[in-house]
């Protein structure tokens, strides 16, 4: 429904009903309702007095939207309808409306609206009450008529108002009638006494005057347990309100237990990083100027084969040292931007498995290496990336095994995969370490592999190597062995794709060193 059409509902209920309880009040009032009020006793003036002050003075009950109003009129208005009928009653009980409204300032049309539907409310009260045979003067045998009359008063009084609110505020009218509920009980104990004053005023004006003290009592009474209820549930918000800032403040200081931890972490790492990096890039170095000064100062004493191993042994120190600054370069670059993909070309796997293997080789011509490639394995990678992670694989793989051990070097497929595995016969990766040592500075031996390391390191080959694999929407892993001997396995892995004619075909092969 549009905000237009609820509009156009409203207005035109409203309009109805505010045209229909001004009509049958005119028709009452002609009908003899107000020569029936002129000549009416006492007893029904001070009903009509204690009708007004209940409607100045209603009760307010605390909640969420319109406020709920409670009037202790209601006792005096059935009252009336019981002593002196329809006529006098709804006459009175409008005097009472427009009075309690001019007193707060409503608007002329709430005015009218509220007059017109208590008017219809009445009216259905007293059309009940009538056809069950309810007429004055008021007799116990009338118990049942009034309490049906009481409740279709009370129902149609509150629908009227409150398909009203629920319209004035775009809200479902079902929910806003079942808000109602809360009055129930109060509503019942002022209809409850309304007998009970019809009878009083039967007997003795006197006793009438009376009715106020009761009254008074129940206005009170409800006002407090009203006020208790309203506090009670405040209390209920405000412990509430603490549950939620306490967990909170709990989520605060587990977070910032949580950057402590970080932080100390990060301190620990920088100070692992520092001493490591000092010890590591002074050893080369050491190597580089110790080599250089031997030459220098004696050079002329040295055979050709002496000035020849110190400068091989200043080129190896100065190869070692510039691979340690390249690691730390790439890794802060890397750290950066860690989600970058590395340009990419169509290469082989298996050749590339194999150029890695000549390049160990090459380096170390001692180290054993077996290769056992499975024909061709079209990939998209950046080669060199590729080649430094193999390469990376197959040093470590030397490091750790035993003198004189062979490294395995194989490349297959393997589902939508090319999987380029190096296993060593070292003493193994532990499991629970298996993706810690693929952390920064975190070396082998300090996860926990065991062994002697026969080189150094600041533990960020294994880091640059996983980052490289996955920027070319890759892996690498550590998994069990499939040699006897046991050992470390890494698994590089690298989505295969369709085959490429420039990559040709690469015969089944396999040898060793």
């Amino acid at each position: 429904m549009t905000g237009r059409s609820r509009w156009s509902t409203f207005t035109v209920i409203v309009l109805a009903v505010t045209a229909a309880g001004l009509l049958l009040l005119a028709w009452l009032a002609l009908r003899g309702g107000v020569q029936a009020a002129l000549a009416a006793p006492p007893a029904f003036w001070l009903f009509v007095v204690f009708l007004a002050v209940g409607q100045v003075r209603p009760i307010v009950l605390p909640k969420r939207g319109p406020a709920e109003e409670i009037a202790t009129s209601t006792t005096f208005t059935l009252a009336l309808l019981l002593g002196w009928g329809l006529g006098p009653a709804a006459l009175a009980l409008v005097a009472g409306s427009v009075t309690g409204d001019l007193v707060a300032r409503k608007p002329p049309k709430k005015l009218l609206f509220n007059a017109a539907q208590l008017t219809l409310a009445m009216g259905a009260a007293g059309a009940v009450l009538r056809l069950l045979g309810g007429r004055p003067p008021f007799s116990t045998g009338q118990l049942p008529a009034f309490a049906l009359a009481a409740a279709v008063y009370f129902v149609v009084n509150k629908t009227l108002v409150r398909v009203v609110v629920a319209l004035a505020r775009s809200a479902s009218v079902w929910h806003t009638l079942w808000e109602s509920r809360v009055v129930v009980l109060p509503e019942a104990i002022l209809v409850a006494m309304a007998p009970v004053a019809v009878v009083l005023a039967q007997r003795s004006v006197l006793l009438v005057l009376l009715l106020p003290l009761p009254m008074i009592g129940v206005h009170l009474a409800y006002r407090a347990a009203i006020e208790a209820e309203a506090n009670r549930a405040t209390a209920e918000a405000a412990v509430v309100a603490a549950r939620v800032v306490a967990a909170e403040q709990a989520r605060l200081a587990q977070a910032e237990q949580a950057v402590a931890r970080r932080l100390q972490e990060s301190e620990r790492l920088k100070a692992n990083l520092l001493a490591t990096v000092s010890h590591e890039l002074r050893t080369p170095l050491a190597g580089v100027l110790g080599a250089i000064a031997t030459l220098e100062q004696r050079g002329h004493l040295l055979t050709p084969e002496l000035r020849s191993e110190f400068v091989a042994m200043a080129a190896r120190q100065g190869k070692r040292l510039r691979e340690l600054i390249e690691d730390l370069l790439l890794a802060a670059t890397l750290e950066q931007i860690p989600s970058e993909r590395l340009p990419s070309l169509p290469v082989d796997a298996s050749g590339l498995a194999r150029q890695a293997c000549e390049a160990v080789r090459l380096s170390d011509p001692r180290q054993a290496v077996t290769v056992s490639l499975n024909g061709a394995l079209p990939v998209r990678a950046a080669p060199e990336a590729v080649l430094q992670v193999l390469t990376n694989l197959l040093d470590n793989a030397a490091k750790y095994s035993p003198e004189g051990a062979c490294v395995r070097l194989e490349a297959r497929g393997e589902g939508d995969y090319a999987v380029i595995a190096v296993e060593d016969a070292g003493p193994g990766v532990p499991t629970a370490e298996r993706e810690r040592i693929f952390e920064r500075f975190i070396r082998l031996d300090e996860a926990g592999a065991g062994g002697t390391r026969r080189s150094g390191g600041v533990g960020l080959g294994l880091y640059v190597a996983r980052q490289l694999a996955r920027a070319q929407g890759g892996d690498l892993r550590v998994e069990e062995p499939v040699g006897a001997a046991g050992g470390a396995r890494f698994e590089l892995r690298l989505p295969l794709v369709a085959e490429v004619s420039e990559l040709g075909r690469t015969a089944p092969a396999s040898g060793g060193s």
